[in-house]
């Protein structure tokens, strides 16, 4: 019986990185979106103001009513912590550019980029004892920008698809200061995990759990593992990674090259605690000072195009295609009008409008989008099949796993059209995830609040339920 080879990273080498971990996080997307619709309008206040306003907010989360207040204070440092969705300066507290982001555009895909993209070890997320021993140590890691290369030189050398799991992470990258520390190349680490496999090597658990005990630390073999396999996670909800198998392993998201080139060319780093590196001694106030700076940092990133939902070339070919045929067949011209693509969610729809009418009516060429300049309160016009025209205002959400959202936001101005346009102002509420693409459309969403079928706060939060309208698949072009 041949002996099992077990892999140890040498104590001299060992370095256990933690970030801060939500107790949410299975159910990460669906709280970030509710947390970010309901504080995006908050105004500025005294930090124990804004606390306590945002306390309501998560209270009111599904079956938060019952939890404690302790319960409530972490999620709240958990979201403010590792997500930026809250800036302080001087005292007073705001809700971040991260927060005002994804309650406008509801792409949760879009966030998790933003957040990965400026996510490093050290940073403003942790606290600062703990910031001062990874600067002591030598720390200087961006996670998801080695991930990305780690794949990528893995592809190289085996000629197919390379995919890590969490624990392969951990022990040969994660926890290893050859790696956050000395920057050994993703290729080497990508051989080393190669060789590992074709040894057979177990991957000793209680080798950490010895080194852990003497510090005072005694992870499970899932805690150990947990901040790499959080990363991964991250990666997967932005889309940049796919996992598969029981042992989950993570592998490159090929369809989404744009945002990969992007983390990977664009390779940005916060060097707010570069100084403290050779510094005889560093304390927590001089850390400390840093926090508000690292926050407005991460908020600094905006119109990162990239990062922003697609349609995939094939989809987009096919609506340039059927959105064409109508243009030459009603007008006889050859040529779409410009603009006519650009905003994810509403290309989709005009799609959608387009079929849904084919049949019915030949005036599909009033179908259109509308200029975002003209400020009109909607972002399409359509027809109804008779002679009515229906405006509608698109709202999407865009998520990797299906959750749980019944709620949106509107604009004063958006309001208003509805009041003025009544049964012809439409919102279609379109929720795309893995399971596929569906549509809310509530017509005349102001008589439908005035029969209680929905309600609206002071911030024009919407929170429709099934009585409001009705679901509806997208209609798409087959392939």
């Amino acid at each position: 019986m041949s002996e099992i080879k077990a892999y140890r990273i040498p104590d001299e080498y060992f370095f256990r990185l933690h970030h801060v971990r939500p107790r949410f996080k299975n159910d990460v997307e669906e709280v970030l979106l509710y947390v970010a619709t309901s504080i995006s309008e908050m105004t500025v206040q005294p930090n124990d103001e804004f606390k306590n306003e945002l306390n309501k907010v998560l209270f009111g989360f599904k079956k938060n009513a019952t939890s404690t207040q302790k319960t409530i204070d972490n999620w709240r440092t958990e979201i403010s912590a590792l997500f930026a969705f809250i800036q302080e300066t001087n005292g007073y507290s705001q809700p971040s550019l991260m927060a005002k982001r994804l309650a406008n555009n509801q792409y949760l895909d879009e966030l998790f980029n933003y957040f990965l993209f400026s996510f490093q070890y050290p940073g403003g997320h942790i606290k600062s004892q703990n910031v001062i021993k990874q600067i002591e140590a030598g720390v200087k890691f961006k996670p998801c920008h080695f991930i990305l290369n780690l794949l990528i030189e893995g592809e190289k050398l085996t000629g197919k698809p390379f995919s890590v799991t969490a624990e392969e992470l951990t022990q040969c990258a994660y926890f290893d200061l050859r790696v956050t520390r000395d920057g050994r190349h993703p290729k080497e680490v990508a051989k080393l995990i190669l060789q590992n496999r074709k040894d057979k090597v177990e991957y000793e658990h209680k080798y950490v759990q010895l080194r852990n005990e003497r510090t005072g630390e005694f992870p499970s073999k899932g805690d150990t593992y947990r901040y790499a396999g959080d990363i991964l996670d991250y990666m997967v909800l932005a889309n940049l990674l796919q996992h598969k198998g029981t042992g989950y392993y993570y592998y490159l998201n090929d369809e989404n090259k744009e945002a990969i080139n992007y983390h990977l060319t664009q390779n940005v780093w916060f060097d707010e605690y570069d100084k403290f590196y050779n510094a005889d001694t560093i304390t927590n106030p001089e850390i400390g000072e840093i926090e508000e700076t690292w926050f407005d940092y991460v908020n600094s990133f905006d119109n990162i195009e990239a990062f922003a939902p697609h349609l995939e070339e094939r989809e987009a070919e096919n609506i340039s295609a059927l959105i064409q045929e109508y243009y030459s067949r009603m007008r006889d011209d050859r040529k779409v009008p410009t603009k006519i693509f650009g905003d994810y969610g509403e290309t989709l729809i005009l799609a959608h409008e387009y079929l849904r009418t084919k049949d019915g009516s030949n005036r599909q060429h009033l179908i259109n989008k509308i200029p975002t300049p003209l400020g009109v309160g909607y972002d399409l016009q359509s027809i109804e099949i008779e002679k009515n025209k229906r405006y509608i205002e698109v709202k999407t959400t865009k998520s990797r796993k299906a959750i749980n959202n019944n709620r949106f936001k509107l604009t004063p101005n958006e309001w208003d059209t509805a009041e003025t346009l009544g049964d012809n102002y439409f919102v279609y509420y379109l929720v795309i995830n893995d399971e596929g693409k569906n549509i809310f459309i509530i017509q005349n969403p102001v008589k439908q609040f005035n029969s209680g079928n929905l309600k609206i706060d002071k911030n024009l939060v919407v929170e429709f339920s099934k009585t409001s309208g009705q679901w509806h698949k997208l209609l798409e072009i087959a392939s």
